[in-house]
């Protein structure tokens, strides 16, 4: 079964909260009880203490190759061997664009390298993040302010 169908029967209504701590450091969740802490760099005024939310985004990419290709693999019963991607992105100076993203995906595997090239496919095709980064998703922002003196 493809992968990318579970994900919409099992996650048809994603959400993401966030809330600043202090400074700039922040705590993002998922309303399932995982959480990540995100901060800037000491050079850019932060201590540290763990990656910015654009890192963040590029560790989802590479997280989502892996999981869906972990999963493509165990539900056609091929051997995932080893797996690791490395996501780089070049960002635009002074602004928040990113010029260019590049995914390098290794596999070492046991099985058939046609049936590996296959389920990779299959991940492409599957991963959700992936399509964040290729189609441009339409993002709704809603602002509510008030005010307290």
């Amino acid at each position: 079964m493809d992968p990318s169908f579970l994900y919409v029967i099992f996650m048809a209504k994603l959400k993401a909260n966030a809330k600043l701590l202090e400074n700039v450091r922040l705590v993002t969740d998922n309303g399932r009880g995982q959480s990540v802490i995100c901060d800037l760099s000491e050079a850019a005024g932060g201590a540290n203490a763990g990656p910015t939310p654009l890192e963040l985004a590029l560790m989802a990419l590479a997280g989502c190759g892996v999981i869906i290709y972990a999963d493509v693999c165990k539900n056609s019963k091929i051997d995932p061997g080893n797996i690791e991607i490395n996501v780089e992105a070049e960002k635009v100076p002074d602004s928040p664009a990113l010029k260019g993203v590049t995914m390098k995906v290794n596999i070492a595997s046991k099985a058939r390298k046609g049936l590996v090239e296959a389920a990779w496919r299959r991940t492409e095709a599957g991963c959700p993040v992936l399509f964040v980064y290729k189609d441009s998703v339409p993002v709704k922002v809603d602002v509510d302010i008030k005010t307290t003196e």
